[in-house]
């Protein structure tokens, strides 16, 4: 089993919920939270950011990037670019860096960058391991 479901297992357990509670307290189908908690696929960034929101946890305690979870109140989620925008800047790194470091597209690093679209879980976790930040921190979460 994945960090991940182990961990969201133990929120579903401490929160007391079903999977149909779960899908409707995050705005996703029953269907879909199935999927999740069964591992049969992660959950998409708006579903993951519903999961952090809901139960007002680490978004790097909840994928196992780090081992104690976080006990603050965290910010709510803000748009990506921006944020982005601060990290290649503290970084000094170009837009075309972070593109070819990270073998990701102009057009995608484009739409993060102007808030059109926002980072797969997958691209979040390579976003904070290039620049040594957390999901959160990249998320708007905390400061």
């Amino acid at each position: 089993m994945s960090e991940f479901v182990e961990r969201l297992k133990e929120y579903i357990k401490e929160y007391n919920l079903s999977v149909t509670s779960l899908a409707k307290n995050i705005g996703v189908t029953r269907e879909t939270a199935s999927h999740i908690v069964n591992e049969a696929h992660m959950p998409s960034t708006k579903a993951f950011i519903a999961l952090v929101e809901y139960f007002n946890c680490s978004a790097d305690y909840l994928l196992g990037r780090i081992d104690i979870p976080q006990s603050y109140s965290f910010d709510t989620v803000k748009p990506i670019g921006k944020i982005l925008r601060k990290c290649l800047k503290d970084n000094t790194k170009k837009e075309t860096d972070l593109q070819n470091d990270l073998n990701i597209s102009s057009s995608l690093t484009y739409k993060w960058l102007h808030d059109k679209s926002i980072p797969t879980i997958i691209n979040y976790i390579k976003l904070a391991d290039y620049f040594d930040c957390s999901i959160d921190y990249l998320l708007g979460r905390e400061q």
